[in-house]
């Protein structure tokens, strides 16, 4: 029986994503994914705009694959008990690093499309799903007795999830030996106690807005 339109994009999808994590972005091409879904390249664009269309999509589902994987981080620490705003952080941050290694082309493939976006008017639902992985650790900041208000909550979290990933980005291999592995993950201990005990103090958004003026 014949897919429908809906059933033949995810189909398409599907097989993008597995070409990107086989080979990253250079691995992604249109006739590729016709001979493996069984249509024309024709009836590819059809479904689809253009190649970057087809990434974008893909990237959004990555998207929201790793928000819904720091959710559900968070949801077992709750099952748990746990509240300590550090250790709930370096859960998320654990997860990530999972999530990453899971996913060696497809996660790079990501931020490469990322970086060569074109500049938008406004939000649209790829910056959503962004700004729901931020939302993510603004909740868990709140937890802690920051005396934070909304605007520097988020400014917090941002910086936060940048400097994990950024540890994790330029540090991660995909074959990473244990060693190396080891080091990313001392680096996030790290980080994640230094920012969280900057908070706890009250200094750092003070001494950040001391050097501004």
């Amino acid at each position: 029986m014949a897919l429908d339109k809906e059933e033949m994009s995810e189909k398409v999808l599907a097989i993008a994503e597995a070409l990107l994590n086989e080979g990253g972005a250079e691995n992604l091409k249109a006739r590729t994914i016709a001979e493996q879904a069984g249509i024309s390249v024709g009836s590819v664009y059809n479904l689809f705009t253009d190649l970057d269309e087809v990434h974008r999509a893909v990237n959004m589902r990555l998207l929201d694959r790793l928000g819904a994987t720091g959710l559900a981080a968070m949801a077992d620490l709750e099952r748990q008990g746990v509240t300590d705003v550090q250790h709930r952080i370096l859960a998320m941050a654990a997860a990530y690093v999972r999530f990453v290694e899971a996913h060696p082309g497809s996660w790079p493939a990501v931020l490469a499309f990322n970086r060569r976006r074109a500049t938008r008017p406004g939000p649209d639902a790829y910056d959503a799903l962004l700004d729901a992985l931020f939302d993510i650790v603004a909740g868990v900041l709140k937890a802690g007795d920051f005396g934070l208000d909304d605007k520097r909550r988020a400014l917090a979290a941002r910086t936060l999830w940048s400097s994990v990933h950024g540890i994790v980005t330029s540090g991660y291999v995909a074959n990473s030996n244990n060693r190396q592995a080891e080091e990313i993950w001392h680096q996030i201990e790290l980080l994640v106690g230094v920012f969280v005990k900057g908070l706890e103090h009250g200094g750092a958004f003070a001494h950040a807005e001391t050097k501004s003026e």
